[in-house]
């Protein structure tokens, strides 16, 4: 993949995590001390963004820099996961814990049918 595809997938990606947050332009410029003329170039793929710019992305947009940068889906990561299943109430945990078991038992279903 040549420089400017490559800049014009990556900036395509910026974009959509940016609308998924249903941030506009010049609210992610100003949450990575940008300008919103940046961030549209960036977006339309005319340039592309330093490495230090991409980092800063990734954070703000919570995405994985895999998938900013190749498209690719990062694998969940487990402590993240674990950081989110502490914060429940017992109550929540109960609830979870049936709906994993109900998911595992159709994805064993599944499985079969392949």
């Amino acid at each position: 993949m040549d420089k400017k595809s490559l800049n014009i997938a990556i900036g395509s990606r910026i974009k959509l995590a940016r609308e998924n947050m249903g941030w506009t332009q010049e609210e992610l410029a100003e949450k990575i001390d940008l300008s919103t003329q940046f961030i549209s170039t960036i977006e339309r793929g005319v340039a592309g963004a330093s490495l230090g710019t991409i980092i800063r992305l990734c954070e703000v947009l919570n995405v994985s820099s895999e998938w900013l940068l190749c498209g690719k889906r990062a694998v969940p990561d487990s402590e993240k996961i674990a950081i989110k299943i502490s914060s429940l109430s017992n109550a929540q945990l109960v609830a979870l814990e049936k709906v994993t078991d109900e998911l595992l038992h159709l994805l064993k279903i599944t499985e079969g049918n392949d």
